[in-house]
């Protein structure tokens, strides 16, 4: 078995109405009687790092879906974010949870301007027995 701390991650980020207003013509951060101005979501834009595996959680053979509920600003900085569902295991929720603040993103915009969203992100950590072999392993 191969022993690693780093594990490519699934990334499914659904755009969900925000919590931000500061027009009178925007609702939840998003522009009302704005014409064909569909919401286009949130895109990840940061090196793609995989979130790190806990090594303990690792060496215990744990392993599941962590599904986050991240707060992504008009920057595209995540600003907050908690656990929607448990993986099963609080030391995968919890790296999943600590690392979503380094996640980057393009923000979502709505008529070409930005806007703060709520989206979904599964943090995937698969059992070390579902791990593809690297192509230099024997």
């Amino acid at each position: 078995m191969k022993s690693t701390s780093r594990v490519g991650v699934t990334v499914v980020l659904v755009a969900m109405l925000a919590g931000c207003a500061d027009t009178s013509r925007a609702v939840g951060g998003l522009q009302l009687g704005v014409e064909d101005a569909p919401l286009r979501p949130p895109t990840r834009i940061d090196n793609g790092q995989p979130f790190q595996f806990p090594p303990q959680a690792w060496q215990e053979g744990a392993g599941g879906t962590t599904v986050l509920k991240l707060l992504i600003s008009r920057q595209g900085t995540v600003d907050s974010a908690m656990v929607l569902e448990s993986s099963g295991h609080p030391s995968l929720d919890s790296a999943a949870l600590a690392q979503a603040s380094e996640l980057r993103f393009e923000p979502a915009a709505q008529g070409g301007d930005p806007v703060q969203v709520w989206g979904r992100l599964p943090v995937i950590f698969p059992l070390s027995d579902e791990m593809e072999p690297d192509a230099d392993s024997p």
